[in-house]
């Protein structure tokens, strides 16, 4: 009877995983009197939103360098558009952001700032293609050996404007136009997706109850290990509806999250005001606040082996520490690893599995020693 009952629960979940296939892969064959087939187009899903694109995606991400400094940076303009942003400490424990465009691009993004050689590291990992004004000679070197396509105000002027509504060095924009027709922006890639709370993720959890349901009063031990399992699937965790970051001076920055559980997103503030567009108004929203803990390190100057004399700073992303994820009301705690610079970035649970992300867009905050993260 209990080798009935595994059959049974192998079957089912065989014929889920068959189902989730057939409906990812997009093509369904319908045979009618004829003989006649017809098949569905292949359904495309970002893989940084997890959300579909009935027109499908570009050849690649598009990574601006956009300064985050209260010193007339905010608010930038069409950062709503980008897909995921990384919010990464820089000298002066500010922080600068790293808005990953690919789902849609805006005719006009800013203001671009210079590049710290770490960010090259992020676009290594989407493949992306990258948009800044100005960098120092490592940032500058790594950039080139890197082989990312890139445009720089420093070598590529002309492709820049100054708008007349924000002062120097913060009033750098560049259109998109001048964005798509550089070379290499067109180069075909292919990125590795976030796991999501999708279908899948849905029927691994329906399966896991079933599993609980069936076999809780069982003895066998190969039962009790899938009950086990089961349960780490289905783990509660804590909730958190706020989320405080602020650097070790008040002054440099300070934002919040705070989730909208009406609306199913996180709504972000600075200093205590609603985090906008400039262009188009809208509060920053996001499905997931994502945490990467770093540590960084004084930069050391390639000429002098001194510290940097800007106070630039060095973190390394390919390593392993903490990491967090806000998404859908909840806090899951867990780490990162990175093997190597093209690699992406692995989030897991305490439990090792694979951070489950809501489709939508996410805002990343890197965390260094000089900063702090409360969560309420």
């Amino acid at each position: 009877m209990k080798e009935t009952r595994k059959s049974t629960r192998r079957l089912t979940l065989a014929f889920a995983a068959a189902l989730v296939v057939i409906l990812a892969v997009g093509t369904i064959v319908l045979t009618g009197c004829g003989g006649e087939t017809a098949s569905e187009p292949e359904v495309i899903i970002n893989p940084i939103t997890g959300e579909e694109m009935p027109d499908g995606l570009p050849a690649r991400p598009v990574q601006v360098s956009i300064p985050n400094a209260p010193d007339g940076a905010v608010p930038q303009s069409n950062i709503s558009y980008a897909d995921i942003i990384y919010e990464i400490p820089v000298e002066g424990q500010l922080t600068r952001l790293q808005a990953i465009f690919y789902s849609q691009f805006p005719d006009k993004v800013g203001p671009c700032r210079s590049v710290r050689y770490y960010f090259v590291d992020i676009a290594r990992e989407y493949r992306a293609f990258h948009v800044g004004y100005g960098w120092g000679k490592k940032a500058h070197n790594y950039m080139k050996e890197s082989g990312i396509p890139h445009i720089n105000g420093m070598q590529d002027t002309d492709l820049f404007y100054r708008v007349e509504d924000k002062a120097a060095p913060n009033d750098a924009y560049i259109d998109w136009s001048s964005i798509e027709s550089y070379d290499g922006y067109n180069d075909e890639q292919t990125l590795r997706a976030w796991k999501f709370r999708d279908d899948e993720w849905q029927a691994e959890r329906d399966e896991a109850q079933t599993t609980i349901d069936e076999l809780s009063d069982s003895d066998d031990p190969e039962d009790i290990d899938a009950v086990e399992e089961a349960k780490e699937i289905l783990a509660k965790h804590d909730k958190a509806s706020s989320i405080h970051v602020h650097s070790n001076v008040a002054a440099s920055n300070t934002s919040s999250c705070t989730y909208d559980e009406e609306k199913g997103v996180y709504t972000r503030a600075w200093f205590g005001e609603p985090y906008k567009d400039k262009e188009t108004g809208e509060v920053l929203e996001f499905s997931n606040i994502l945490v990467q803990y770093v540590h960084s390190d004084p930069m050391i100057d390639e000429d002098t082996g001194l510290d940097d004399p800007k106070g630039r700073i060095e973190i390394d992303f390919n390593s392993r520490g903490d990491a967090l994820l806000f998404t859908n009301g909840e806090v899951i705690k867990g780490t990162w690893s990175k093997k190597n610079p093209d690699a992406r970035t692995i989030f897991k649970d305490e439990n090792g599995r694979q951070f489950r992300f809501t489709p939508g867009k996410t805002w990343v905050y890197v965390i260094d020693q000089n900063m702090n993260l409360t969560y309420e």
